[in-house]
């Protein structure tokens, strides 16, 4: 009977490494803004304070990046699906940004207050 159980037990801890596991969102040190499915940041508008760090994760399947229009010169490289990148915004003002693979959808604006 303990055998059974054994064998029972066994087949379900490896069936459970042959399923496919839901993919998992890094952690990020800070706010995150996604990429999802649709060409766009979501959240489009951020407001954070001086000395936060902020995470864009893409989670569509394209690529795409970020970069500042205004605020800081600076911009990501190309994140594929899954990549991320950040920032740590160290002074006050507004920070308009886009992905210039879809500029003409994907743009936001963090919002950095002292």
């Amino acid at each position: 009977m303990q055998r059974w159980i054994v064998m029972l037990a066994l087949v379900g801890w490896i069936g459970a490494g042959c399923m496919p596991s839901s993919p998992e969102v890094p952690q990020a040190a800070g706010p995150l803004i996604r990429m999802p499915k649709s060409y766009r940041f979501d959240p489009p508008t951020l407001q954070v304070k001086v000395g936060t760090t902020v995470t864009w994760i893409n989670e569509d399947n394209f690529t795409h990046n970020v970069h500042f229009l205004s605020g800081a010169d600076w911009q990501s490289p190309p994140l594929r699906p899954g990549q991320q990148t950040s920032f740590t915004f160290t002074k006050p003002g507004e920070y308009r940004y886009q992905c210039d693979f879809h500029a003409q959808m994907m743009k936001g604006v963090i919002i950095v207050t002292p």
